[in-house]
């Protein structure tokens, strides 16, 4: 995906005295109530804090365009994303975020050669993202069994922690 797509809307201001951002999120490691942290600038803010910073700061204090920053989601399967403030504009909190672009879906393929519908969260663990993905026939015959076989869905949480996509995914 490129940054072309959220750019076109950087154009379109709109009234409003708060600063709105666009964000492009990356997936650090492509295997996306868990407890989760964001660093910026090198200060750690946490969804559930303990004597450490929370995530209550308002985003305009802490982020600027062009601002590089992380986001880890799940800190027992943990998913590590990068993310890049890539525009702002004035605008209202009564504006609902909206994705303005998605990443191209996986193209991963099963042994066999053919499209990958199943990802074996246990083999994606074991084999380090090496043989865990199966099409319909060979998920027939996986070792693990069937049941423990999860959707490829367009997400860096794919095969991770039971997920089995979302409405966006």
């Amino acid at each position: 995906m490129t940054k072309k797509h959220p750019k076109t809307h950087l154009q379109k201001e709109s009234a409003g005295s708060t600063k709105l951002y666009y964000i492009m999120v990356y997936g650090l490691h492509q295997p996306s109530g868990h407890l989760s942290a964001f660093e910026i600038d090198g200060v750690e803010y946490y969804s559930e804090p303990e004597n450490e910073r929370g995530m209550h700061f308002k985003l305009g204090r802490v982020l600027s365009v062009g601002m590089e920053f992380y986001h880890i989601y799940d800190f027992g399967t943990s998913t590590e994303l990068r993310l890049e403030v890539v525009g702002e504009r004035m605008g209202t909190l009564k504006e609902k975020v909206r994705i303005l672009a998605r990443n191209d879906p996986p193209h991963v393929r099963c042994d066999c050669s053919e499209k990958a519908s199943w990802v074996c969260p246990v083999c994606l663990m074991e084999k380090m993202d090496e043989d865990c993905y199966f099409c319909d026939e060979c998920a027939k015959e996986h070792e693990c069994g069937e049941e423990i076989l999860l959707p490829v869905v367009n997400s860096p949480r794919c095969g991770v922690c039971g997920y089995e996509g979302g409405i966006h995914d």
